[in-house]
């Protein structure tokens, strides 16, 4: 926990020298508020950590394959249909490694990161 607050403070002292729009919605400073706010075990950061990351693998590697189509109609929304519902099956996934208590702080992070996500 302390080196996530140790994360979280140098990366705000980052956003401010560079501009928060430059910095990627997972790593706002609200985002990881309400990422602490789950309080995670020591055995969930791990679990926690890989299911993100492999949200923002696959969003990257989606919208990369959405970019090199022809068919370029409609591309905001087929990459927002395609975040959507990769944020669902990160909900799958942190559902198995959650406790019932860290649901609505998880819902709450979830809620945080894609208002962040969909600014962006």
């Amino acid at each position: 926990m302390k080196k996530l607050l140790i994360l979280g403070l140098l990366i705000s002292l980052v956003q401010t020298a560079s501009g928060a729009e430059d910095t990627p919605a997972f790593v706002q400073p609200e985002v990881l508020k309400a990422a602490l706010a789950i309080n995670l075990t020591d055995e969930q950061k791990p679990q926690f950590q890989q299911a993100l990351t492999d949200f923002v693998n696959d969003q990257d590697d989606a919208i990369r394959l959405l970019m090199r189509r022809n068919n370029q109609t409609n591309l905001p929304r087929k990459i927002k249909g395609k975040r959507n519902g990769l944020l669902k099956a990160m909900d799958k996934q942190m559902a198995t490694f959650l406790t019932q208590e860290q649901m609505p702080a998880y819902e709450h992070y979830a809620k945080t990161l894609k208002s962040y996500m969909r600014g962006m």
